[in-house]
């Protein structure tokens, strides 16, 4: 905590110098400080479960990004506190699961081409995915969301068409199933399409994960989202191969989001997902909450499905956000129900406005 505080010290420092000469400055980064807070009973159904409560997503987090003169960018989002914060600094470095960095990223652009470099979100692909981590409801996210470990360091390629409708995106990076960057010697490659054509914007990608030496998971993920003035929904297909015998080594993923915004202030959604799987379940873990099972058993599949409602409370931003979700499966003999808050402070905005507000004073 320590040494959270003295970052903050730091950066704090830096923005003040910035703000001294904001009216003249260019290239001003810029960091927004996001805390969420949950509380999530999980409520038993016929009495077959025990009861309980936990803090759901709480969590803090920081996004530092900016550029360098006209061709560089760089971007950096940290996860410095959860329900389990110890967990995030002990796994530092590694590849099988989540640490207190998500993404640390310098990016060169130069035309239609940028060049990428760093630690990423893997390139593959879903309208799941997309959402940062602090904006999503873990209750009603696949079993793919919570167990592969998405942030991986490498570097990526991207090419934007001219009539900027499409970009096309090839990815090297490390695999989840190693247990430090590189030094595992396990690689994920990834091929992903982002496109934009009026009412239909899909995110489209193919994948090789290598889980063991020369051995590989074949995977093909297709993202899209349908937009109709207020009404949107996200459908994802995943599938997945682990050799070529696809009726012992197959897993199959659906998951749809429908929702409805209210005048930008109210988002009422559902959300479903099934999850389907032939032979071993790779991806699963012996560390997940009680509500979301460690494994899909054979020949069953998993099912989620609820809903929800996002409350924007703000004039005229979207900063803060109220939610309230209802979410159950076909593992759990519980209701998960999960309550509360996220806001997205932009301390750069903050010290620029005081910035001007000071020198119009002064003037």
């Amino acid at each position: 905590m320590r040494k959270i505080l003295a970052l903050a010290t730091l950066i704090l420092c830096c923005f003040t110098t910035y703000s001294q000469e904001v009216e003249s400055a260019s290239n001003i980064p810029s960091l927004i400080i996001t805390p969420r807070f949950d509380v999530n009973p999980y409520i038993s159904v016929g009495g077959k479960d025990k009861s309980g409560v936990d803090f759901g997503n709480t969590s803090l987090y920081t996004l530092f990004e900016g550029s360098v003169g006209e061709n560089f960018s760089y971007s950096m989002s940290n996860h410095w506190l959860s329900t389990d914060p110890a967990s995030l600094y002990q796994n530092a470095f590694r590849s099988d699961d989540v640490d207190f960095i998500d993404w640390l990223t310098l990016s060169y652009s130069v035309g239609r081409w940028t060049f990428t470099v760093g630690k990423d979100m893997l390139a593959i692909g879903g309208y799941e995915l997309d959402p940062m981590d602090v904006d999503q409801h873990p209750t009603l996210c696949s079993k793919f969301w919570h167990d592969c470990a998405i942030y991986q360091w490498g570097g990526r390629v991207e090419y934007e068409s001219k009539d900027e409708s499409s970009t096309i995106a090839f990815q090297f990076g490390t695999s989840p199933f190693g247990e430090r960057p590189f030094a595992s010697k396990l690689f994920t490659y990834s091929f992903i399409w982002y496109g934009e054509f009026g009412c239909w914007a899909p995110i489209w990608s193919a994948n090789l994960i290598e889980y063991d030496r020369g051995r590989f998971i074949k995977m093909a993920s297709l993202g899209n989202m349908f937009s109709f003035g207020d009404f949107a929904a996200e459908i994802d297909v995943m599938q997945k191969l682990y050799t070529i015998d696809a009726k012992t080594d197959y897993e199959l993923s659906l998951v749809g989001k429908f929702g409805y915004t209210v005048k930008d202030k109210v988002e009422v959604f559902v959300k479903a997902g099934y999850e389907y799987r032939t032979g071993e379940d790779i991806f699963g873990y012996e560390d997940e909450p009680d509500f979301i099972p460690t494994y899909i058993g054979y020949g069953k599949g998993y099912a989620f499905y609820g809903g929800g409602v996002n409350y924007y409370p703000l004039r005229a931003s979207k900063d803060l956000r109220l939610h309230a979700v209802v979410g159950a499966n076909n593992y759990s003999n519980k209701v998960a129900i999960s309550v509360g808050a996220t806001y997205h402070f932009n301390l750069t905005d903050l010290i620029q406005r005081q910035a001007k507000k000071r020198k119009n004073n002064d003037q």
